[in-house]
């Protein structure tokens, strides 16, 4: 199951909106994180930093996505999505301190997933893509030593 079409242009206008409050490199905010949270229900998407709500939109097709996948579903399209406005205009010159994160949130403002990450020297896309490096540096060395 996928997103829309359309929802994903939404979510993508919705954030390039939001987010527009960040690029006057004149004022640095200290934000720690951009919130998403997609509510399923309601198909309201609302972006937030910690203080205040940024932005809103209704995508009601949200709803046809089935629950128990709903938030797989909105972490592989909001990653895709932080990728692409991160091509046209890099994240990392948002006007806010580092480090902070873009993170998927759910009805009660729980993280579900961190989705990109930025500090002074890195950007990951995801935790997930630092898991199991170890391992494989490892195997790498150790078959590298072995030839």
């Amino acid at each position: 199951m996928r997103l829309s079409e359309s929802s994903f242009q939404g979510i993508k206008a919705l954030i390039v909106d939001a987010l527009k409050e960040f690029q006057r490199p004149q004022e640095q905010s200290v934000v720690t994180d951009i919130h998403i949270m997609p509510i399923r229900e309601t198909g309201e998407v609302t972006v937030s930093d910690d203080d205040r709500d940024l932005a809103t939109t209704q995508l009601p097709d949200l709803a046809e996505i089935p629950e128990d996948i709903f938030y797989e579903v909105m972490e592989k399209a909001l990653r895709r999505i932080l990728r692409d406005i991160d091509e046209v205009q890099p994240l990392e010159s948002l006007a806010i301190w580092k480090p902070f994160s873009f993170v998927l949130v759910d009805d009660d403002r729980e993280t579900v997933a961190e989705l990109m990450l930025f500090d002074d020297d890195n950007t990951l896309l995801s935790q997930s893509l630092m898991q199991g490096l170890d391992e494989e540096l490892d195997s790498f060395l150790k078959d590298l030593l072995a030839e």
